[in-house]
């Protein structure tokens, strides 16, 4: 949850950060792309020790193709700063 964390930092650190609309659904897309990856990493822990423990790697995979198409694989801060210089 790298950006997700960074993006919390640079908010309770700037206030709101002030992103075009479409940036914006992009950064909560993010956000949202790593709480799900987060949750199905979780999910799959349940499993630990048992033939069923890898049953969610095809989902999680596909996830985390989803938030590279999203971030580029940038580091967090370069990525905030191209979403910054973003125009709608």
């Amino acid at each position: 949850m790298k950006y997700t964390k960074y993006f919390g930092i640079i908010t309770k650190e700037q206030g709101r950060l002030n992103l075009p609309t479409s940036q914006f659904q992009r950064m909560m897309n993010i956000v949202h792309i790593e709480g799900v990856v987060a949750g199905l990493a979780k999910a799959k822990e349940t499993y630990k020790d048992t033939n069923q423990y890898y049953k969610y790697d095809m989902v999680i995979l596909k996830e985390k193709d989803v938030l590279a198409n999203l971030t580029g694989n940038l580091a967090p801060d370069l990525l905030l700063r191209e979403m910054m210089g973003s125009s709608d």
